[in-house]
């Protein structure tokens, strides 16, 4: 392989493991995916931990993780008996699956805390002093502003995650190479 190819494949994997550790993933898993999303073929958990120089109990794990996110999936490869990996190519698919999982949950648990608060403050308001309920309104206002920034960001991601096509995405310019 041209040393050119060599260097972009290494840099891109590379940062792909540190774009995963600003969403909250490991680098490991980063290059892990990076390095199926530059593989043109399938690989092997093998193929995987030789080229990374991890162990194949890391590889393993952190592709089951990668598998749940739908960031990776098996691939079948006819006369084999190992487990072989491709990544998921669509960037907004990947997108949607981690949204979808992981945020939604987190903007919904959010939105459940803060009800439950709301409510514990109402039960309690009949038993507070002047002070207390003084102190309690002004929770309520916060917790009322709180609870209107994660209805938004509950719409935003029902927007973004409703459909599998809510956007042009053959508008988007790829680079290409003559």
């Amino acid at each position: 392989m041209h040393p050119d190819l060599t260097d972009v494949n290494e840099s891109t994997v590379a940062g792909l493991g540190r774009l995963a550790r600003f969403f909250g993933f490991n680098d490991v898993m980063g290059r892990l995916y990076g390095t199926l999303l530059m593989s043109p073929d399938p690989l092997s958990l093998d193929d995987l931990a030789n080229g990374l120089k991890i162990s194949k109990g890391s590889v393993s794990m952190n592709m089951r993780t990668l598998e749940q996110w739908g960031m990776a999936k098996e691939h079948w490869v006819r006369g084999e008996r190992k487990k072989y990996y491709m990544a998921e190519s669509d960037m907004w698919q990947v997108i949607r699956n981690v949204l979808g999982s992981r945020e939604r949950r987190e903007v919904v648990l959010a939105l459940q805390v803060l009800g439950d608060s709301v409510e514990r403050l109402k039960t309690a308001e009949h038993e507070l002093t002047a002070e207390d309920r003084a102190l309690a309104a002004y929770y309520l206002e916060r917790i009322s502003d709180l609870q209107a920034f994660f209805q938004v960001a509950e719409m935003a991601l029902n927007t973004v995650l409703g459909s599998d096509n809510s956007l042009d995405f053959d508008a988007v310019t790829k680079i290409e190479i003559t």
